[in-house]
């Protein structure tokens, strides 16, 4: 099908383009043009943006779940309509992320998504296996009982049976984590620090061997602090400095105050900084009380309550339930600009992951973009050079 998207606004590596026209063939983008150039009658599809932006679809690096649904759920159902649910926000991908929990249960949960036929929504890029690899004493609201170190070998196991899995996290401190991201990085799979309580030198040593993603920065990782009286650096401020790290942030308006948002984009840039939600099953659901975290009989309990989700003694977050139009929303409004904001949750996604084929506007590319106004309220999602979600579709 030919499809030619008239009257927009694209943007595209930080900036806003002259075109205002893209051209769409066989699921592709096959040019940029002016609309004022085009004959409508050669095409099969004409959408008419009405000024609207258009950017490359939005990317969601780590995720547990939305709607209800959490991937350690192991539904295949559940995971298919969750793609559609992602769509609803504008989301073109997504990397279903999973959590620390028994090892029988994380197989099923990625038997599950191994064997998913998804069809329509957003697409499935990989798995993200967040835990069990980290350090209890940052596990957050990961159930500490199921932690693990890497030396146990267990995701040699892992990583071979479920080609599906493209990410693994682990805390670089423990024992064996240097040579999981050895082992794997050569394979294409990315490996992130994560869960890590490191000084600088353990996180220095990670990305010199290969780490490339510091997971959710600042959260369920060291800062500086005082050992012996002195002020040393910690995970946070590492990650910081090593310029080859993308850096992600949970961007919704709670996680992490305006202050440190704007620390990190003016330290990473919108090259190395990513918007992330973290979101777990209570994304997109009014605040009624409790809501698990990971898998219904192993997971965390939490409170869904104030925009983000709670320990039931409001101690500490467990999770966050924004959606990814939310990110952009929460990052323009601490002053990134859009064309960043969308790059950071577009374009830079796809690069840490090494993505082919996604994350620009630009002739050859997937045709996975997302068309949205100046409220950052989604008008249409599409994939693939398919209308996954337009405005107006009774889908939650």
């Amino acid at each position: 099908m030919k499809t030619a998207i008239i009257h927009a606004k694209p943007l595209l590596e930080g900036k806003a383009l002259s075109e205002d026209a893209i051209l769409i063939e066989s699921g592709k983008i096959a040019a940029l043009t002016c609309t004022d150039t085009l004959d409508p009658c050669a095409f099969e599809q004409v959408i008419d943006a009405q000024g609207a932006y258009v950017s490359p679809g939005w990317i969601e690096l780590h995720t547990h779940g939305i709607a209800g649904y959490d991937f350690m759920d192991a539904d295949s159902a559940g995971a298919a309509q969750a793609m559609h649910d992602y769509a609803h926000h504008g989301v073109t991908g997504v990397y279903p992320t999973t959590m620390s929990a028994p090892l029988p249960e994380i197989e099923r949960a990625l038997d599950s998504l191994q064997a998913t036929r998804f069809t329509g929504g957003a697409a499935f890029l990989g798995v993200h296996l967040e835990g069990p690899y980290l350090n209890p004493v940052q596990c957050g609201a990961q159930p500490p009982g199921y932690l693990r170190d890497p030396a146990d070998g267990s995701w040699r196991a892992l990583t071979e049976r479920y080609p599906c899995i493209a990410r693994v996290d682990a805390a670089p401190e423990l024992a064996g984590a240097v040579e999981l991201v050895k082992a794997l990085a050569p394979r294409g799979t990315v490996c992130g620090i994560a869960h890590t309580d490191a000084e600088p030198s353990a996180v220095f040593a990670a990305a010199d061997a290969g780490y490339r993603i510091a997971t959710h920065l600042y959260s369920g990782m060291s800062g500086v602090h005082r050992k012996n009286g002195f002020r040393i650096a910690g995970a946070a401020e590492a990650c910081l400095l090593r310029d080859d790290l993308y850096c992600e942030a949970i961007t919704d308006g709670i996680h992490l105050p305006a202050e440190l948002l704007q620390l990190i984009y003016r330290v990473k840039g919108p090259d190395r900084m990513i918007l992330v939600t973290d979101s777990m099953r209570g994304a997109s659901l009014p605040e009624v009380g409790e809501c698990m975290l990971g898998a219904k009989g192993t997971g965390t309990r939490a409170v869904l309550a104030d925009g983000a989700a709670w320990l039931p003694d409001r101690s500490a977050l467990a999770g966050s339930t924004a959606t990814f139009d939310r990110l952009i929303r929460t990052a323009t409004g601490v002053g990134i600009p859009l064309a960043d904001a969308v790059k950071m949750g577009s374009q830079t996604p796809a690069d840490a992951m090494n993505l082919q084929g996604k994350g620009r506007l630009a002739p050859g590319y997937d045709a996975d973009l997302t068309i949205f106004d100046e409220h950052i309220q989604v008008l249409f999602t599409m994939v693939g050079g398919t209308i996954q979600y337009q405005q107006g579709d009774t889908q939650a």
